[in-house]
C-alpha cells in the first residue's frame, strides 16, 4: 500500500512540477513528460526532485539531456529547474516556421515565473543557421529576447554568426 501511494505521489509531482516548455510547439505542453535517469530522489517536504546519471527528459518536441537535473517546486507547480552536464544539451521545435532551436552549456537554469532560460559556461544556442556563443546566454521567452555576455567577466566575449536572409 505504501509503495502504491509513493508511486502516485511521484507521478503526480513529476507531471505537476515540470515546467511547460519554453519555445515549444503550442501542443508540447499538453504532451506527457517522460524522464529517464540512473537515479531519482524526491524530498516531498521541500518540494525538490533530483534526477541524476544520464538524465533524458522529453515533452513533445522538447528534449533535455544532462548529468543531473534538480526541479524545485513552489505552491504545487515548478518554480525553477537546474540542469548540469558536460554539457547539458537541449533541443525544441517552436511554433511557426522557425527552425529547430538547439543549445548546450555546462549549466541550464529555467525560472518558470519569468519564463527565462539561462545557459551558463561554454554556452551556445543555434537556430536556423544563426549561432550565439558566450559564457552566459539568457533567453526571455515572453518577450523573445536573447542576451549574451557575462558582466562579471569582462574578458569573455560574445560570438554571433547570423545567416543572411534568403
Amino acid at each position: 500500500m505504501k509503495s502504491i501511494k509513493l508511486n502516485i505521489i511521484l507521478i503526480t509531482l513529476t507531471l505537476i512540477i515540470f515546467p511547460s516548455a519554453l519555445w515549444a510547439l503550442s501542443s508540447d505542453k499538453t504532451k506527457p513528460v517522460e524522464i529517464e535517469a540512473d537515479s531519482f530522489n524526491l524530498d516531498d517536504a521541500k518540494k525538490i526532485t533530483l534526477y541524476s546519471g544520464n538524465v533524458i527528459i522529453t515533452q513533445g518536441s522538447m528534449k533535455i539531456m544532462a548529468d543531473k537535473v534538480t526541479i524545485y517546486g513552489k505552491r504545487g507547480a515548478t518554480d525553477k529547474v537546474i540542469a548540469i552536464g558536460r554539457p547539458v544539451k537541449f533541443n525544441q521545435q517552436p511554433d511557426g516556421n522557425q527552425g529547430l532551436i538547439r543549445g548546450e552549456a555546462q549549466r541550464l537554469e529555467y525560472l518558470v515565473s519569468k519564463d527565462t532560460l539561462t545557459l551558463i559556461k561554454e554556452a551556445t544556442l543555434w537556430q536556423a543557421g544563426n549561432i550565439f556563443a558566450s559564457d552566459r546566454i539568457v533567453y526571455d521567452s515572453k518577450r523573445s529576447i536573447v542576451k549574451a555576455g557575462d558582466s562579471e567577466s569582462a574578458s569573455k566575449r560574445v560570438s554571433i554568426t547570423l545567416e543572411p536572409a534568403k
